[in-house]
């Protein structure tokens, strides 16, 4: 790559690694002209996917969280690992919005090359993030299958062996795959500048590609692995349906995880990275938020099944109240209508304290009447189982320019490892 810059002077150098860096990050199609400042982009349909998925996660996570807590009582492992997913899922959508505000959802020749370098750099550091998180949702399910269906090894040895199989199988994996990330380039500032002829890359191509294979492969095992279990279980049929299809709700992560899987390829086969880069991205948090609710499902039920009946009561009541209060009023002179309401008042207040109590009392029953269960089982199924810096242009520009490749030509045969 020197060579191309042979016969320049370095204010030649300088002045012509500025205007490349200043240009389109790739070449535009015949016949369009690079839009730098309003270019069409998908930021509406990114900012929308990611407050809906993080909306539904954080809401389910919320609702487990209070009934493991203040309604069952009792927390376990899987909780305090989704908590953690779920707060890894919100700080990845920072790298994701940076990612977006540095061109992501917009085609490459509507972006500069010196802004696409920063895009770069957050995809990286987002992707290592996506890692942990993945890891971490799938681990909590997994550990909600070893407390339902085999609380010790003697339990049920299959569900045993095949949770602690796909628990270390993951781990090895995504923890590889999270290293890998980190360590793609040498140095690492190779990963977002292109420009570089020092170093080395490894394919990106093969992290993609393989993760989503992965993703696919690891969902399908998960979704599938309790359900002899279930159905080994003496339920009435109606019974084994719901938790059927409380577990086969993960069916849906797996059509997210094939979706993601799908525009990981295009990437690999299109030179537009930031504008596929998205599509994909949208993908990932679908996937992401998906695993989140479902391994916050089989908890949830008991907080409608809990906070239902006080609704009801509450609504019924105000109901009567309100009939009571017109009928009354239709009949009763004013005298009438001052004593009765002073009459009425108590009552009403006794009477629905009264019911108030008695719900509470049921409820407590149904509840807490397990506390004397084994500590690994789960209560709530009693009844069903046994950065670059800002001045980066400037340090490019003050960079030797026999460590960069100064050409349109060796640029984009560099985004071939993207």
């Amino acid at each position: 790559m020197a060579s191309t810059t042979t016969g320049m002077t370095p204010e030649q150098a300088q002045a012509a690694l500025r205007t490349l860096l200043e240009g389109p990050a790739m070449s535009p199609p015949a016949g369009v002209i690079p839009n730098f400042h309003n270019p069409p982009n998908l930021n509406v349909f990114v900012t929308l996917t990611i407050t809906l998925c993080v909306a539904f996660g954080t809401l389910a996570v919320l609702l487990r969280m209070y009934t493991k807590v203040f309604i069952l009582r009792a927390l376990a492992w899987e909780d305090y690992v989704i908590v953690l997913a779920w707060l890894l899922q919100i700080g990845e959508t920072i790298p994701s919005g940076i990612v977006t505000r540095y061109g992501g959802g917009t085609h490459m020749w509507n972006v500069q090359l010196q802004t696409f370098f920063r895009m770069l750099y957050w995809i990286n550091i987002s992707a290592v993030v996506y890692g942990f998180v993945v890891f971490f949702i799938k681990l909590s399910i997994l550990l909600q299958y070893l407390r339902i269906f085999a609380p010790t090894r003697k339990g049920n040895m299959f569900i045993y062996v095949g949770v602690h199989l796909c628990i270390w199988t993951n781990l090895v994996f995504y923890l590889t795959e999270t290293v890998f990330e980190i360590a793609i380039c040498t140095p690492r500032e190779k990963i977002w500048n292109p420009l570089m002829t020092t170093g080395h890359c490894f394919s990106v191509d093969v992290t993609f590609q393989a993760t989503g294979v992965f993703n696919v492969i690891s969902d399908f095992a998960i979704l599938i692995l309790p359900m002899p279990c279930v159905w080994r279980l003496r339920l009435p049929l109606k019974k084994k349906i719901l938790m059927t299809t409380i577990f086969a709700t993960g069916l849906f992560a797996c059509i997210t995880s094939i979706l993601r899987t799908y525009y990981t390829w295009k990437i690999v086969q299109s030179p537009d990275i930031s504008y596929n880069m998205v599509p994909m991205g949208m993908w990932t948090y679908a996937e992401l938020s998906t695993g989140i609710v479902i391994s916050c499902l089989p908890v949830i039920p008991k907080f409608f099944q809990h906070i239902g009946p006080k609704v009801s009561s509450a609504l019924t009541l105000r109901s009567k109240s309100t009939k009571e209060s017109g009928h009354e009023s239709a009949s009763a002179t004013p005298s009438d209508k001052v004593r009765a309401e002073k009459l009425k008042l108590p009552s009403f207040k006794h009477t629905f304290a009264s019911v108030v109590s008695s719900t509470e009392k049921d409820d407590d029953h149904e509840m807490y009447s397990q506390q004397s269960l084994p500590k690994g089982e789960y209560v709530q199924l009693h009844e069903e189982t046994a950065i670059p810096r800002r001045d980066a242009t400037r340090e490019l520009i003050r960079m030797p320019t026999a460590k960069l490749a100064a050409t349109r030509d060796d640029l984009e045969r560099g985004y071939g490892r993207f």
